[in-house]
């Protein structure tokens, strides 16, 4: 009976842990919507004049996770979406229907669309540690790892 008595408070002990630490992550993490263009990295600041001349910020949401960790994401009037990291550097890139600029699209990826999907281009790029992500606007989906190589294609 003494048994019974102490795993079932080990388990009331255990849950009220859990809880408390998933409460604090829910505390901790925030995510602010602004419109103040100041508030975002000037190397993502840049790549949005350099790239999308023509649109402007709808707005920005600033998420910081519990360890510290920023996230931007982006969203302009002609209503391309843009993830950035906390330093600035874009993650993905999401143009509706519009072609991403190919200068943000590596090389090896360019020349394979070329080859086997000329009259399609890449409307969105995902860049992960290790592979990138495109959508073409054809549905396809193509998964690249770092060597160039594709490694996945779903349609």
């Amino acid at each position: 009976m003494k048994y019974l008595f102490t795993h079932a408070i080990m388990r009331k002990v255990i849950f009220l842990w859990i809880s408390l630490f998933a409460l604090t992550q829910f505390t901790y993490a925030d995510g602010i919507v602004t419109y103040d263009t100041k508030r975002l990295p000037a190397e993502a600041h840049s790549l949005i004049k350099r790239h999308f001349p023509q649109a402007q910020i709808s707005y920005i949401k600033i998420e910081k996770e519990f360890w510290g960790i920023k996230k931007y994401e982006v969203l302009l009037t002609d209503r391309t979406e843009i993830e950035f990291t906390g330093e600035g550097n874009w993650t993905e890139i999401e143009c509706d229907d519009m072609p991403v600029p190919p200068v943000l699209i590596p090389e090896y990826i360019m020349e394979y669309i070329k080859s086997y999907f000329p009259e399609h281009h890449v409307i969105k790029i995902e860049r992960k540690s290790k592979e990138t992500e495109v959508e073409l606007n054809n549905g396809f989906s193509l998964t690249f790892n770092k060597k160039g190589e594709l490694i996945d294609l779903d349609d």
